[in-house]
């Protein structure tokens, strides 16, 4: 446990010698330190004892000898004790009541009769990164796949968690830090793609594979200046990928990378699936502040078949001054 303990830090020095690229996606320790101060024991033991479970030794490591919070996957790790205001829909969860799912070829199956069974399926996990909107990264606490990390959309759950291929958390953070391109933070690890740009644009336009083309395009982000030929190919994405996480990470990689890139996510307001539709608004206004061109378009979301969009629409076009006719 030493030596991943140690390397872990090493890493984790060496990674943070370069700016974080994407600074939004962070979450950032007090006083702007990368990861929040270890844990006492006593603390750590006051919050198991009320919970009444006792941590994942791989976890419960992080929090006493390396940090607690801070920089790490998506939008960083949460400090122990703010699981709960980032897990809206199952902030009640019983810590100890055992997760009951496993990570075999059967999870969907498996997943499909554990919701029928359970009010609450993710009781026995803690989160611990919060990767946007409501999807998470979740620990096992209790029951067969204690101490495994998982991603989860707990907006709908219908949709069966992930797990991730790591046996516990120092493993999964180290992988993290290992997949990091030399010198850089970047936040999804398990959407980072291997190859040239070349190798990232052919998997783009022709793998089968939903997180393989996932994978390219979030990778992309990374590769600057974004060629013509990447454009084109992200452009395509956005319009017709059939995978909506794949058309998300696009109108992201394009709304940082492509100054032009207004026109295109406003394209992506009608898109059918309504994570698009508020993914391609939020970096719409990210990119222009033109609402003569963009302000009509913007606006029908206020009148969204789905209430989420209709709430942050709202929201977002308020804070940008985008709520009124505007000039025609």
């Amino acid at each position: 446990m030493d030596d991943i303990v140690a390397r872990i830090r090493s890493k984790l020095a060496a990674a943070c010698t370069e700016p974080v690229p994407r600074p939004r996606t962070f979450v950032r320790a007090p006083g702007g330190d990368r990861l929040g101060a270890p844990l006492s024991e006593e603390r750590v033991v006051a919050y198991e004892t009320g919970h009444g479970v006792r941590l994942p030794g791989g976890y419960r490591t992080f929090l006493r000898e390396i940090g607690n919070g801070g920089v790490g996957p998506d939008c960083g790790l949460l400090p122990l004790t703010r699981w709960s205001a980032h897990d809206i829909p199952s902030a009640g969860q019983r810590l100890g009541r055992a997760f009951a799912l496993e990570p075999t070829d059967s999870v969907a199956t498996d997943w499909a009769r554990l919701r029928g069974e359970h009010d609450n399926p993710y009781a026995g996990t803690h989160t611990v990164v919060h990767r946007g909107c409501l999807e998470m990264t979740l620990l096992v606490i209790s029951g067969p796949a204690r101490g495994r990390l998982l991603d989860a959309n707990l907006g709908d759950h219908a949709e069966p968690p992930v797990f991730h291929p790591q046996p516990d958390f120092l493993a999964w953070y180290e992988h993290w830090l290992d997949t990091l391109p030399e010198g850089e933070l970047v936040p999804d690890f398990r959407d980072q793609g291997r190859g040239s740009s070349e190798d990232l644009i052919d998997t783009l336009t022709t793998s089968g594979s939903p997180g393989e083309r996932r994978a390219a395009v979030y990778t992309l982000g990374g590769r600057r200046p974004l060629t013509d030929r990447a454009r084109d190919a992200l452009v395509q994405a956005l319009a017709a990928d059939p995978d909506r996480g794949v058309r998300m990470d696009a109108a992201r990689t394009l709304a940082e990378l492509d100054s032009d890139a207004a026109r295109v996510l406003a394209s992506a307001l009608t898109d059918p699936d309504h994570w698009v539709r508020r993914r391609a608004l939020v970096h719409l206004l990210q990119v222009s502040n033109d609402e003569t061109t963009y302000g009509s378009a913007a606006r029908e979301l206020l009148q969204d078949e789905n209430p989420n969009v209709r709430m942050v629409a709202a929201d977002l076009l308020g804070r940008a001054g985008w709520t009124s006719c505007g000039q025609q």
